[in-house]
């Protein structure tokens, strides 16, 4: 990486396909997606980084309305860089959009996962509050939110409670991290969606492929700008590993950003279920191009993340195709018992065991974690 911003390379604009082009010019282009390394280590080159990646993807066409939505990854609320999304690329996403003018109220907010709340302590911890704050934005617990009931034409769902600021929303912008995932081998785009539901999305780990299509169907997400910058392998998406990458995705079409992130990975989207599915049925295209940083967007080779690494998950889906002892155990009281012993494993066992060594260990080694993550650890008095 160069030192500073203004040492930066120009970025091409030329098309690097993912798949190949159709053979026919009556048949659809592939979807851009637009790939931009961050040359430097501080704020300003992360900035940057996302200015230029909005605007290969010409986000100006796409995010529109008075009322604007920014969906970043809170999952957990300790501070293991990759778990949940870079704050200093959320604060270059909500700067940029400002710039739409003053009429536009922007929010910011995620929801609580079945066995913790988890999210205020995260955008605290991680400094969301704060940006939240200098940036004149509101924040918004999601699970604090009052639902309306919509119907929908999904295959799994047929109506569902979803917040109301969600509905009310002219534009969502979805800013995720790039992360392997133990139930759906990978999240990105089209997965950071299910944090939008607040209170049952725990119910269908089984059929994550298709409710995930159902909610990104009726959502009204225009934009995605993805978090590459330090990303998470492994036992993803809460106890893996951060793997820096230092680049940021931006584009209109969640299904061929999610193939490009697949591409990042090293796994074909063909076989991550919810991208192929969401594919299928027309929610983006999985032929992608990019544009940007072409000759640098290659696999890195994530470590997958299995369920026999994750003995939470791992049994819980298994109880979970059993009828008699799913119900007991998933629709009773008796839920707080497994919700207890999960949220344990990840902020007590796991943390201390392995997540606190990983955090350390990535902030001596990189730049760029160590400058954007040092204070925060420092803060919350975790380094």
């Amino acid at each position: 990486m160069a030192a500073n911003s203004r040492n930066r390379k120009k970025v091409k604009s030329s098309a690097n396909l993912g798949k190949a082009k159709p053979s026919s010019s009556s048949q659809v282009l592939p979807s851009p997606v637009a790939y931009v390394s961050v040359r430097g280590y501080e704020q300003e080159n992360v900035f940057s980084a996302v200015e230029q990646a909005m605007e290969l993807a010409h986000w100006k066409k796409y995010v529109r309305g008075k009322k604007i939505f920014i969906k970043p990854n809170l999952l957990s609320d300790q501070v293991v860089p990759g778990q949940c999304t870079s704050p200093w690329v959320l604060e270059a996403v909500i700067k940029i959009i400002k710039t739409l003018g003053s009429g536009v109220q922007i929010s910011v907010g995620d929801a609580d996962v079945a066995t913790s709340k988890q999210v205020e302590p995260a955008a605290r911890n991680w400094g969301v509050m704060d940006i939240c704050k200098r940036q004149g934005v509101k924040f918004i617990n999601l699970s604090k939110e009052k639902t309306v009931n919509v119907k929908m034409d999904g295959v799994i769902f047929k109506n569902m409670p979803i917040p109301k600021i969600l509905v009310d929303a002219d534009t969502i912008v979805t800013v995720p991290v790039v992360k392997t995932h133990n139930v759906t081998t990978m999240t990105c785009s089209l997965k950071n969606q299910w944090g939008c539901i607040p209170t049952f999305r725990h119910q269908y780990h089984l059929v994550a492929d298709k409710c995930i299509s159902d909610i990104n169907s009726f959502l009204k997400v225009k934009f995605a700008v993805a978090d590459a910058t330090i990303c998470l392998e492994e036992n993803g998406p809460r106890v893996g590993r951060p793997k820096f990458v230092g680049a940021v995705m931006a584009s209109n079409d969640r299904v061929a950003m999610d193939s490009a992130a697949c591409k990042i990975i090293g796994v074909n989207p063909m076989a991550v279920a919810h991208v192929k599915e969401a594919g299928l049925r027309g929610l983006g295209s999985n032929d992608y191009s990019i544009v940007g940083d072409t000759k640098l967007f290659w696999s890195r080779r994530f470590k997958p993340a299995l369920l026999k690494n994750h003995p939470i998950v791992m049994i819980e889906l298994f109880l979970r195709k059993i009828p008699g002892i799913r119900w007991i155990v998933f629709n009773t009281p008796l839920f707080k018992i497994p919700a207890w012993i999960a949220s344990k494993y990840n902020s007590f066992w796991w943390y201390n065991r392995e997540g606190k060594g990983f955090a350390r260990d990535l902030i001596r080694k990189n730049a760029l974690a160590r400058n954007e993550f040092e204070p925060l650890l420092q803060r919350i008095g975790k380094l």
